[in-house]
């Protein structure tokens, strides 16, 4: 072996590794760079509560995989509290002596931002109280004439919507929800709130109709016997979240899922089994996917319970002034999983009832069962213990039962 070619292979490795410490250094010299210039926001720390609404590029503020919020020296986001009687909280103070309903936010590095003269910690921005949600009517119709509704922030006289509700006035009853649900994985903490009635309900009230000894009263109106066997400490008539709160990532968010509109009567077994089962394993599978889906989430059929004489009638929470029910419970549950980048969708549907045995339940499944032993849906289990009934539908077949929700779809989401 020539010296020569022992001096070219030792200058190739040096200049080999000069070159990738050169690459090194200026990967992490750039990426210092860049953390130190920016600001990074950790959804768990970071941000303060009463939570404001937060606004990035015309919509609400996206987190990235990672669960962070990241900005660029000198970028904006706006920061709001919506309500008549709210106002930004900047730190102690609420900014040189003034009220403001809404601020830009301007990153000024790590975890510091500027909003209207003040400079602190964005942990120390908060509401004097919880946004205020709004229920918009966009004056447009849904199923059978029913009125399609937004909900979501006012901000500056534009509407930010988080999802829509297809409400039926008659009988005071949602038909379904539309909301995306993305592939975070941190949640920030939020406690349960009270409901709202958005005003759609006029002169129901709603907020009573829960009530246990309500439930038992209009029960034993309806089937004319005691109903108390219906009832027991885990066993009534809960509100069940369409649009589920741990859908969203941001406390805002979490917030305008408690309203009336966004709730159908499901029982309790049910919503803390099968469907809370359904709602979390689908939460990991979109996750999983990496990329958001379209949930519409809805209500279908009417309960009907046997009566002392072992005829069925139609469970309602409450009688308006004509005698005539309405905000009834539902036979069923549904969630139709949409992916909008294949055109790929599948149905999960739950029967409302603990009560039915295997017979009724045979006969209430309208679909051939798709995830039953099959392993594309090795992802979602039903909890057994529940006295629940659910069921898989393909698309086409759970849409010539449910007239509600018209997609283009091409094939199954698995």
């Amino acid at each position: 072996m020539s010296l020569s070619y022992i001096f070219e292979m030792s200058l190739f490795r040096y200049s080999f590794k000069f070159l990738f410490m050169s690459f090194l250094m200026a990967y992490l010299f750039l990426n210092s760079y860049d953390v130190d210039a920016g600001c990074v926001l950790s959804l768990n720390s970071d941000f303060g509560n009463p939570s404001p609404v937060y606004i990035k590029n015309n919509q609400f503020l996206i987190p990235n995989l990672t669960d962070r919020v990241s900005l660029r020296s000198g970028e904006f986001m706006v920061v709001a509290c919506p309500g008549s009687r709210n106002h930004i909280v900047l730190g102690n103070e609420t900014g040189n002596g003034r009220q403001f309903d809404v601020l830009d936010a301007k990153c000024v590095e790590k975890t510091s931002f500027l909003l209207g003269g003040w400079r602190g910690e964005f942990r120390n921005v908060t509401c004097k109280t919880q946004p205020w949600t709004t229920v918009y009517d966009t004056k447009k119709s849904c199923h059978l004439n029913s009125k399609l509704y937004r909900i979501g922030y006012e901000i500056q006289k534009a509407f930010y919507s988080l999802y829509e509700a297809c409400f039926d006035l008659s009988e005071m009853k949602t038909h379904y929800v539309t909301h995306v649900l993305t592939p975070f994985t941190t949640l920030q903490s939020y406690r349960r709130t009270q409901f709202l009635d958005g005003g759609v309900f006029d002169n129901v009230p709603i907020s009573k109709l829960y009530l246990k000894r309500n439930q038992m009263e209009i029960m034993e109106r309806i089937l004319g016997t005691n109903s108390t066997e219906l009832y027991n400490k885990r066993q009534a008539l809960t509100r069940g979240h369409l649009a589920p709160r741990a859908d969203f990532p941001l406390r805002a968010q979490m917030r305008a899922t408690f309203q009336y509109i966004n709730t159908a009567p499901q029982w309790r077994t049910i919503n803390s089994g099968d469907w809370g089962a359904l709602e979390s394993a689908l939460r990991k599978k979109v996750v999983q996917l990496g990329h958001s889906v379209t949930v519409y989430t809805g209500t279908h059929g009417v309960l009907a319970l046997p009566n002392r004489d072992g005829a069925l009638q139609s469970i309602y929470l409450h009688f308006d002034e004509n005698n005539n029910g309405v905000v009834p419970v539902p036979m069923y549950f549904y969630k139709v999983v949409y992916d909008p980048t294949a055109r790929t969708a599948v149905a999960f549907v739950t029967i409302n009832s603990a009560f039915y045995n295997k017979t009724t339940t045979d006969e209430l499944q309208f679909c051939s069962d798709i995830c039953d032993s099959n392993p594309q849906y090795s992802w979602l289990t039903w909890r057994s213990r529940d006295g629940a009934h659910s069921f898989c539908c393909d698309y086409t077949e759970f849409a010539n039962e449910v007239k509600l929700v018209k997609l283009d779809v091409r094939g199954r989401f698995y």
